[in-house]
């Protein structure tokens, strides 16, 4: 398959376009700079209002501001923006092209559910309203649902928190918990949810071949944990420290409101994902992170559900 992809140059997009070649795709980056080659990719075409789609039999849209960042007023607009205006220029795109691609897989993400304490929530759930986060998603798979109308099927994908080797949120944890400065954040019973890079990569190239797979998929781990679990994890593989917690009261007085990035409670599950036949690599966090720091952390855990 000819793919298209766009935000190749990010964290994510290096990672899929590994995976699509793997899988004998030939893939076209889509991006701002189409002077400057992308690795793996065989061609680069402009990312943009009057992007050229032609020829594209799937399509990967990941491109947005990234949502790390002090949230000024400023920022809000840019992640907002980038994610509605950037999803309309790919789905105009698709209009425009005689010979439509089969499919758009785009980046969501789980942000989209707002915060939900100890609720279960699969791609079944009802999407929260009163948060920042919760309005992106909905604006952003507003404007993908809108490549239906063109016959394309349209798989958004919720993105929960994405571990990986030198980038993501790993790029900013990990050298806390290194200098022993790890620890819970408010309460600690928030459940977090997270996939390893790795296993992100693949849901999007499952969903992509498979015609069977339509409508939101979560992009997270069957196993999420508290943040208290995380951070007793993250300690013991690094060997570290992990009793400075951070009360909720600094974290809001900081963070303000991007402090929901740490103090919302997801407890997420990828129901559609496991129906559809995908078998996660890395199910279990302690797994994924030993992967992730490159530390020895014992013989991982292997269940039913980690065989390819």
């Amino acid at each position: 398959m000819h793919i298209g992809i766009t935000g190749v140059s990010g964290f994510l997009g290096r990672q899929i376009v590994q995976v699509a070649r793997s899988h004998g795709h030939v893939v076209t980056g889509f991006s701002r700079r189409i002077a400057a080659p992308v690795s793996g990719c065989a061609s680069v075409r402009l990312f943009g209002p009057e992007m050229d789609m032609n020829g594209i039999e799937g399509v990967i849209h990941l491109a947005g501001e990234p949502i790390l960042g002090l949230w000024t007023t400023e920022k809000r607009n840019k992640i907002l923006r980038s994610r509605a205006n950037g999803t309309r220029w790919v789905v105009d795109a698709i209009e425009r092209t005689s010979r439509k691609p089969s499919a758009l897989v785009s980046a969501s993400g789980a942000g989209i559910y707002g915060n939900r304490a100890d609720e279960t929530l699969t791609e079944s759930s009802s999407t929260g309203r009163s948060s920042f986060l919760a309005e992106v998603g909905a604006a952003w798979e507003t404007e993908g649902s809108k490549a239906q109308a063109a016959g394309v099927r349209y798989v958004p994908i919720r993105i929960a928190l994405a571990l990986g080797k030198g980038g993501g949120a790993m790029k900013l944890m990990e050298p806390v918990f290194r200098f022993g400065f790890g620890g819970k954040l408010g309460t600690g019973k928030q459940w977090m949810s997270w996939i390893h890079v790795a296993d992100v990569a693949e849901l999007f190239l499952h969903a992509l071949e498979n015609a069977s797979v339509s409508g939101p998929l979560n992009g997270s781990s069957p196993n999420p944990v508290r943040n208290e679990e995380f951070t007793k994890i993250m300690g013991e593989i690094l060997k570290r420290p992990t009793f400075l917690a951070v009360p909720e009261f600094v974290l809001k007085t900081m963070l303000r409101d991007e402090a929901s990035l740490v103090l919302d409670s997801q407890r997420i599950i990828p129901e559609n994902a496991l129906r559809t036949g995908f078998r996660f690599r890395f199910p279990d966090l302690r797994s994924a992170l030993t992967d992730v720091l490159g530390t020895p952390g014992g013989p991982e855990r292997r269940t039913a559900n980690d065989e390819r």
